[in-house]
């Protein structure tokens, strides 16, 4: 499996979840700004690497969201059965 890089993980999660860089950050906890070095290539001189922590943050955020997706499914089907 390719791994992906620090900007293309974020860009492919604020898509996954629809939100926006200012939605994200909110949603992240962090200053949009600190968001936004995190989104630059690697060879910026701006470019900042994310905490660990933060590349779990946003794996159980991707995990919550999935899991209620999931959830509404299932209730959807049932209110159909009912």
């Amino acid at each position: 499996m390719l791994e992906m890089t620090q900007s293309e993980f974020l860009q492919s999660a604020m898509t996954s979840l629809g939100m926006t860089r200012d939605g994200f950050a909110a949603r992240l906890g962090c200053p949009r700004r600190t968001l936004d070095k995190w989104l630059l290539p690697e060879s910026s001189n701006d470019h900042r690497a994310m905490p660990e922590v933060v590349w779990t943050l946003v794996r159980e955020i991707l995990a919550n969201e999935k899991l209620l997706a999931k959830v509404e499914r299932l209730e959807r089907k049932l209110e159909k059965v009912s």
